[in-house]
């Protein structure tokens, strides 16, 4: 017969316990994820078509979502699901063409009139989840091209915007609309 084994000994509460050896931490597999995300989202912007200096925001290439940038930025890019913060106005562009260009002529054709509306003077920039669908489609598209810190000139085709049925009383049916924005921040 064997002797009776000694009772389990208790782990001293005192006595720190010895660190947890993991293969990875939840932080770092997020921020893989997020590094493996901006890596997929830059390779995206680096396919679009770009045309004297104007940038194809859908991908199409019919350019009927595009931006300018007035104001370059290394700043963070803006991914899908984020927060973007915004100052921005907007005008009318010129009826009549079927493929409006944003050029020069239609920047002053378009700001000629008068802003159907704007968030400058505002005591608190726009604020909306980009790529969301809280917003018209030509924003998610051209906002998640922008980086933080960008100014840009927003041509918007009315398949793009509001449509055929425009917007409350201000914007008329399939009307092209010209941005400026500014891309402030992200949350």
């Amino acid at each position: 017969r064997s002797a009776p084994s000694p009772p389990p000994r208790r782990r001293d509460r005192s006595a720190p316990s010895p660190p947890r050896v993991m293969a990875s931490s939840h932080h770092e597999d997020a921020a893989q994820r997020l590094a493996a995300r901006i890596a997929q989202h830059e390779a995206r912007l680096a396919e679009l078509a770009e045309r004297d200096g104007v940038l194809d925001c859908t991908g199409d290439g019919t350019f009927r979502v595009c931006k300018r940038s007035t104001t370059p930025s290394k700043g963070p890019l803006v991914l899908p699901g984020f927060r973007a913060e915004v100052q921005y106005t907007g005008w009318l562009a010129p009826a009549g063409d079927d493929a409006p260009k944003l050029d020069d002529a239609l920047v002053a054709a378009a700001t000629k009139g008068k802003p159907f509306d704007s968030s400058r003077g505002n005591a608190a920039p726009f604020s909306f989840l980009a790529g969301g669908g809280q917003v018209i489609g030509g924003w998610d598209a051209t906002v998640t091209a922008m980086r933080v810190g960008e100014r840009a000139m927003i041509l918007v085709a009315p398949e793009h915007g509001y449509g055929a049925r425009g917007a409350g009383g201000v914007i008329p049916p399939d009307a092209t609309l010209y941005f400026e924005m500014n891309l402030l921040s992200l949350q």
